[in-house]
């Protein structure tokens, strides 16, 4: 049987198991495998597969459930800490962005003066970054699970996110917006 140890698979598989699909889980990646040392058009093979199992199989705020918990991330310690630090300091939201931006982590923010979008020049995700082919926006819906996280930690409360534009799908930058509900 082939391996299935791909950091992607194994999110994903226990993303599945937290949202009670546990045996469809098992089943996609019994017929869909992705291993360590998958190269990269198999592995945007396995995202695409894996977009049209969960369009197929599940409703919309499923998916976006499903795919949020399978994000890599984010290591705190290479952009979050940084981030909280800045916001600890200038909590005023526009001083934020811009001491923030001055860090040049790789993204950009901006403040609407109602919510905060995180824009990322190109695609980050090892996983299909290496394929110029459009995915389904599900496919990037894990960038919210890692945005939501690193955001939540660094304003200190639970944030929303929501995809407005993505690489994958033929935009020029990955904007997500970041909405910190008031207390």
């Amino acid at each position: 049987m082939p391996k299935n140890d791909n950091p992607q698979a194994v999110r994903f598989l226990a993303s599945m198991e937290k949202h009670g699909g546990w045996e469809a889980g098992i089943r996609f990646s019994e017929e869909n495998p992705l291993s360590k040392s998958a190269d990269a058009k198999k592995k945007h093979q396995w995202a695409k597969a894996l977009c049209t199992f969960l369009k197929d199989h599940y409703e919309d705020e499923a998916v976006r459930e499903i795919r949020m918990d399978c994000a890599c991330g984010p290591k705190y310690g290479y952009g979050g800490s940084k981030l909280k630090a800045v916001y600890e300091k200038y909590r005023d939201p526009y001083v934020f962005v811009e001491q923030a931006n001055a860090l040049d982590l790789g993204f950009s923010l901006e403040y609407d003066g109602t919510a905060y979008y995180l824009i990322y020049p190109h695609c980050y995700c090892s996983c299909v970054n290496r394929i110029d082919e459009p995915l389904p926006a599900i496919w990037c819906y894990c960038t919210l699970g890692y945005s939501g996280r690193m955001f939540g930690y660094v304003f200190g409360k639970e944030v929303r996110t929501e995809l407005i534009s993505s690489v994958k799908q033929g935009d020029a930058v990955c904007r997500i917006k970041i909405t910190v509900p008031d207390v």
